[in-house]
C-alpha cells in the first residue's frame, strides 16, 4: 500500500538511503554482468590483456586479465559513487529520483557493454583491436537500457 501512495504523488519524498540504493543498483548489476562475462571468457583471454585503445582502435595499454577485471570493478565503483553523491544532493522527490535512476541505468548499461565488448574482441595481445563503432553501440545500448528503465519506472508509478 505504501508504494501505491508514493506513486500517486510524484513529489513525494524518498529517504536518502532509498535514493542511494535506487541510483547505485544499476552499477551493481553492471558489475555482476561484467564479472559473469569475465568468468565465461577467462580461458580465452590472453595473458597480456588490452585495457586501453588509441583512436585508431589499436591497443596501447595492457594489464593482466585479473588486474583488468579489478579496473572494471573500480570504474563501476567510481560511477556508483558519483551517482550516489548526486542522489544525496538532488531533491528527494520521486520524479527527480526516477530521472537520476534512469540515467544511472543508461550509464551502467553502456559501461557494461564496453567492458564486455573489449573482452570479446581481444585476440592475441599484440593484435588486439577495438573498433570505434563499439562506442556508438555502447551509446545505443545505454539509451535502450535507459528507455527500458524509464518504461519500467512508469509502470511502477
Amino acid at each position: 500500500m505504501r508504494s501505491r501512495q508514493l506513486s500517486t504523488n510524484p513529489t513525494t519524498s524518498i529517504s536518502p538511503l532509498r535514493r542511494i540504493a535506487r541510483a547505485t543498483a544499476p552499477f551493481v548489476v553492471g558489475a555482476l554482468v561484467t564479472l559473469v562475462a569475465f568468468l565465461l571468457l577467462r580461458n580465452t583471454l590472453p595473458d597480456r590483456f588490452a585495457t586501453h585503445f588509441g583512436l585508431d582502435g589499436k591497443a596501447d595499454g595492457y594489464s593482466s586479465p585479473t588486474t583488468a577485471l579489478g579496473q572494471y570493478m573500480l570504474v563501476f565503483a567510481v560511477e556508483a559513487a558519483g551517482i550516489a553523491g548526486a542522489g544525496l544532493s538532488i531533491q528527494p522527490a520521486l520524479r527527480t529520483v526516477r530521472v537520476l535512476t534512469v540515467f544511472a541505468w543508461g550509464l551502467a548499461g553502456a559501461t557494461t557493454y564496453l567492458f564486455i565488448a573489449v573482452m570479446g574482441s581481444l585476440g592475441g595481445a599484440d593484435s588486439a583491436q577495438f573498433p570505434l563503432y563499439h562506442l556508438a553501440l555502447a551509446a545505443v545500448v545505454g539509451v535502450a537500457v535507459a528507455a527500458a528503465a524509464w518504461a519500467g519506472s512508469r509502470r511502477q508509478s
